[in-house]
């Protein structure tokens, strides 16, 4: 655990800068740039290659589970030889499969360079979340993550925007040339910011039976579970949304594309909103609070989004409204379960940094693909997923019980 700041040695304090958090940040924010600022340019790149849109789609789908498996093994791997050499290699694979999209003549090479991209970019936010732990007590941890929720919201409101001029102006090609960019010069910040802050390095971390026990441990403990849980479940609503709310906009209620657009980006608004708000109370309230009132606020918004499509009130607005409170309480609740998760494993950050990233996105990933399924995408169907999601949350959050104030 972190010294004070006073008294800390100038390598902490180094990695505890406004510049080095900037970095760190950034690092967080490489999946959704990675994604959303590639979406303008999928139509063109099918008829470019004389494919469907679907094969093209692969690119999207394999990326976000390569970044994901990938986060599993750099996280042990960051606590056996440091955050430092290990971030730095994931990001040069992130460069190689960068520079195998941008130089692609098939849909087969974009998709293998796209794989390389995520299994290179799952570094970036798995080993950030690690430092963090690394360097800074449980409140400060808490603000730095507050303020990563921030900008990982903002970045899927402006990346779509970037690639679309990008396109225009040039080609899709020129997208992958400014992804490749932003690795070499994430790579280069790294190196000029942020030194090594894994003091506590496991030589036997790589190891199958350390690694088998870790998890145990990780799983084990409550206050880890339930917040991981947690965390996935808010994100499984969040995703049915992303995935369905097209069709329910557009298709149902009869929405433009254009204001569907500015509707999404409220979406993304309510998470960063709710960061601000967590990073305030931080000091105020406990953690604990702090999530029980987000899950709470959650829990009621999505339930009443759900009973008036079930009362047949349909409307954009409707669901507009709620979504905006549930995502709230998605960006308030994040930071404040996060750092109550992980910092109670200083000697394993990487791996319980990594586990729970991965246990988000594939709870989510699960759950979204057993409703598309299941279900045809409608106001009803998609309200009363996500509520069913969130309000499982909310039931977790409740479980875990006085644990979370005393972690």
């Amino acid at each position: 655990m972190a010294e004070t700041a006073a008294s800390a040695p100038p390598r902490v304090r180094n990695a505890e800068s406004r510049a080095a958090l900037a970095m760190l940040i950034a690092l967080t924010a490489i999946a959704p740039i990675s994604i959303d600022m590639f979406l303008p340019s999928m139509p063109d790149m099918a008829e470019e290659f004389g494919t469907s849109e679907g094969a093209v789609s692969l690119a999207v789908t394999l990326f976000l589970f390569a970044f994901a498996g990938s986060q599993l093994v750099y996280g042990p791997a960051s606590d056996r030889w440091g955050r430092r050499p290990v971030l730095l290699a994931g990001l040069g694979l992130y460069i190689a499969g960068g520079l195998v999209a941008l130089f692609s003549v098939s849909v087969e090479t974009l998709v293998a360079g796209r794989v390389l991209q995520g299994m290179g970019g799952g570094a970036g936010p798995s080993i950030a979340s690690a430092i963090i732990i690394d360097v800074y007590r449980r409140d400060r941890a808490l603000k730095a993550m507050a303020a990563m929720t921030s900008v990982t919201a903002l970045a899927p409101m402006l990346a779509p925007i970037l690639g679309g001029f990008l396109h225009d102006v040039a080609s899709w090609r020129a997208v992958f040339v400014t992804l490749v960019s932003v690795g070499a010069l994430l790579m280069a910040g790294y190196l000029a910011l942020i030194p090594e802050t894994n003091e506590q390095r496991d030589p036997h971390a790589l190891r199958a039976g350390r690694m088998l026990g870790n998890y145990r441990v990780l799983w084990t403990t409550p206050i880890f579970a339930a917040h991981a849980v947690l965390m996935g479940l808010l994100f499984s609503g969040q995703l049915v949304f992303i995935s369905s709310s097209s069709f329910v906009f557009v298709d149902d209620l009869g929405l433009s594309e254009q204001l569907y657009g500015l509707s999404f980006g409220l979406m993304a608004a309510g998470i960063m909103v709710g960061a601000n708000v967590s990073r305030r109370l931080v000091g105020n309230w406990t953690p604990r609070r702090i999530v029980m009132t987000a899950v709470t606020a959650g829990g009621i918004g999505s339930s009443t989004m759900a009973a008036m499509a079930l009362a047949g009130l349909e409307g954009v607005l409707f669901i507009l409204i709620p979504m905006i409170v549930v995502a709230g309480a998605m960006g308030m609740s994040g930071p404040a379960a996060r750092a109550t998760a992980l910092t109670p494993f200083p000697q394993m950050a990487g791996l319980a940094s990594a586990v729970m990233g991965f246990s988000q996105i594939g709870m989510a990933s699960a759950y979204s693909i057993g409703y598309n399924s299941l279900l045809e995408p409608g106001p009803v169907t998609m309200t009363c997923a996500i509520a069913a999601a969130s309000v499982s949350a909310l039931a977790v959050a409740a479980a875990v019980g006085g644990r979370g104030a005393h972690a």
